[in-house]
């Protein structure tokens, strides 16, 4: 739990200090219908749509209507961040580049948007998010002013042809009034000059709007054109799946190093590549993003929608025009023949005034048009309102690492106290002696301590005083745990290393000072160690003897140890099993009853293979060597039922190895301890 836990809070400090920090500040924006007049009706009208400026009126009638998410989608677009680009000359950065470190967010159940802008300086930070806000509002007054554009155009080229033909027809009257000295005209004849002149007055005042209804109706299909009819409402976050699976896979390969390096030194092929593998997930999360999108609302365009409307009605008001041109040309026609019987004078006269009439009345409706379509280029209004500005001092930093280090402390208990749990649910290893009773109907002959060494003598010199008790309790326990003499004994274990050849050897020097006279065989033919524990050759020993070459008073070696004798692995065997179960074994073992009190066989591990269960069923005794926090239980199961299955029924119990010592368990024999004398031999440990 410790590891786990200050482990991942030291992480996450490490990186808190490694990772640049980023400063992020907020403008907030007010989006919808801020009472705008209506231009061109001289009246202020709080939401009412104009009909010159379809953006506009789309504008004020999407306000009402949409929420903040709407506006959002048009904050992000390029031409906003184009246009924070050019006015901050941020050089090399692309608007996408700039768009990512942009994060609109609406405040919910009202109508202000938050505008935050992550970068790696609070004042730059500070300026970029201003100038979002002034684009994103300069952005709405251009789509505003656009319009009023296109109509001041189209109007600048229609007003010089309109002016020329008023001036054409006012001297064209006035040279035939001078001409023929006119200076009054009858009651009747000016009635019908004067209809006739609103007829044509009212045809050209048509025409004209019928020409701006059509310059409008274009200009609206080609903004329609590029502009589309939907866009996103909203988003929804989510975590992102990915890094949770990731950070599964980090928990698990952490779970199984730790259990590898406690076996394994870290230059270990496996220790290695789960050290990569550790570090390649740890690399994948920190790329991973905490949160993705999980579902986006698409929601209509209210200008696409607006604009669409606004083409409607040009074209209704386009067809009412057409339809009125041909109702008053009916007109006309028909008074026609009245003028006809005026004199020629009069109604030349007529002709002209009319025709000066009409041409000036164009004009002043055109020139009306021209002054609107000024007018709302100038006041040209924008929706949207910085509320507050961004403020450097007010930045927020990321990563901070009080709060790293808090939430590291947080998460850290967590995953200490789950990791643990984790761990002890797959740690099938015995930890104490309470595992093997619960698992075994198996004595406990005793616990041998853990003895680290340094420098070739233990560290806590105490420990190697419990070892030498631990070893003289192991041989009195056996000597009592069987119901006949003891002369020929059996040392294994489940698994190899789990210390059976260093406790074989430590109970056969037990034995030698308490009893003399002790030979201890190395009975491991595939992988003999024991000759190298006590440093004595291994030119001959045991498979000698088994197949005749040698006998054991010829190959038992004296070792350094008064009354204990060594008989090593000896030549190499072919087949070591047919040699152990052969009828040489038998007589073997009958010859060295004879010669020693006891003997001491060291045989492999019953994972191996059975010639430890073949030797022990010939043996008077059997002890079971299982190494605490590393036997696996099921090991140790197994090795039983391979005992069981050749027919071993003189196992005398179980040796629990490389138990934690605690001082308190020591406190009991510090006084002269019997048996002293062994305690200043040089024990052999793990």
């Amino acid at each position: 739990m410790l590891a786990i836990f200050f482990g991942f809070v030291g992480l996450v400090i490490a990186l808190s200090l490694m990772i640049p920090k980023s400063y992020t500040t907020t403008i907030k924006l007010i989006a919808g219908d801020n009472g705008a007049t209506t231009i061109g009706s001289g009246s202020s009208t709080s939401g009412t749509p104009n009909s010159q400026l379809p953006v506009l009126n789309a504008l004020m009638i999407a306000s009402g209507v949409q929420t903040a998410e709407t506006y959002v989608e048009l904050f992000k677009e390029e031409p906003v961040a184009q246009g924070v680009i050019r006015q901050l000359n941020l050089a090399g950065v692309t608007p996408g580049g700039l768009l990512s470190h942009v994060n609109v967010q609406p405040v919910t159940n009202t109508n202000i948007i938050a505008l935050s802008v992550t970068w790696s300086n609070p004042v730059a930070s500070a300026e970029i998010a201003n100038a979002f806000g002034n684009a994103v509002v300069a952005r709405e007054r251009d789509l505003v002013a656009s319009q009023a554009d296109n109509a001041i155009g189209f109007l600048q080229a229609q007003m010089p042809q309109a002016a020329q033909t008023m001036h054409t027809a006012e001297n064209a009257l006035a040279q035939f009034e001078a001409s023929h000295h006119i200076a009054d005209i009858n009651a009747q004849t000016q009635a019908t000059v004067s209809a006739l002149a609103n007829i044509d007055s009212k045809v050209g005042q048509v025409q004209a709007d019928s020409r701006v209804q059509a310059a409008m109706l274009a200009t609206e299909r080609s903004e329609l054109s590029h502009m589309p009819s939907t866009i996103t409402g909203g988003r929804t976050l989510a975590q992102n799946p990915v890094l949770a699976q990731l950070q599964t896979q980090l928990a698990q390969v952490n779970v199984q190093l730790n259990n590898d390096l406690k076996t394994y030194t870290d230059a270990y092929p496996e220790v290695v590549a789960l050290k990569e593998q550790r570090a390649t997930l740890e690399r994948n999360i920190a790329d991973q993003q905490a949160t993705v999108v999980a579902s986006t609302d698409t929601v209509p365009n209210p200008i696409y929608q607006q604009l669409q409307q606004q083409m409607a009605t040009a074209q209704e008001t386009l067809a009412s025009d057409r339809a009125e041109i041909r109702a008053l040309q009916v007109q006309r026609q028909q008074m026609t023949p009245l003028l006809a019987g005026l004199p020629a004078q009069t109604a030349q006269l007529a002709d002209l005034q009319r025709a000066s009439k009409s041409a000036e009345d164009v004009y002043a409706a055109l020139q009306q048009a021209y002054n609107n379509a000024t007018i709302a280029k100038d006041t040209a209004l924008s929706d949207v309102t910085v509320t507050q500005p961004a403020d450097p001092r007010s930045a927020s930093s990321r990563p901070s690492l009080f709060m790293n280090t808090v939430l590291g402390v947080v998460l850290g208990a967590i995953l200490a106290i789950v990791g643990a749990l984790i761990i002890d649910y797959f740690d099938n290893t015995v930890k104490d002696d309470r595992d093997v009773q619960s698992e075994f109907e198996l004595a406990q002959l005793t616990s041998i301590p853990l003895v680290k060494m340094r420098n070739g003598t233990p560290e806590l010199p105490w420990v190697r005083t419990m070892s030498v008790e631990a070893f003289l309790q192991l041989v009195t326990s056996m000597k009592y745990a069987s119901d006949t003499p003891l002369d020929s004994l059996v040392v294994t274990s489940p698994s190899q290393g789990d210390g059976k050849s260093t406790i074989a050897l430590n109970v056969a020097i037990a034995m030698a000072e308490l009893e003399p006279r002790v030979l201890l065989v190395d009975a491991d033919l595939r992988r003999a160690s024991l000759h190298a524990k006590l440093r004595m050759r291994n030119d001959r020993g045991l498979s000698d003897i088994l197949v005749g070459r040698s006998s054991l008073q010829d190959v038992a070696q004296q070792t350094g140890y008064s009354g204990l004798d060594l008989l090593t692995s000896g030549t190499a065997a072919p087949n070591p099993i047919k040699l152990l179960q052969s009828p040489r074994m038998d007589e073997f073992l009958r010859e060295a009853k004879g010669r020693y009190h006891c003997t001491v066989i060291d045989c492999t591990a019953l994972s191996v293979n059975l010639d430890s269960a073949v030797v022990a069923r010939k043996a008077t005794g059997t002890v079971l060597v299982l190494a605490a926090a590393q036997t696996d239980l099921r090991a140790a199961r197994a090795a039983m039922m391979r005992l069981q299955q050749v027919g071993v029924h003189n196992i005398l119990g179980y040796v629990l190895n490389r138990v934690v010592p605690r001082r308190e368990d020591f406190m009991a024999y510090e006084p002269e301890l019997p048996g002293a004398e062994l305690a200043e031999e040089p024990m052999i440990t793990a």
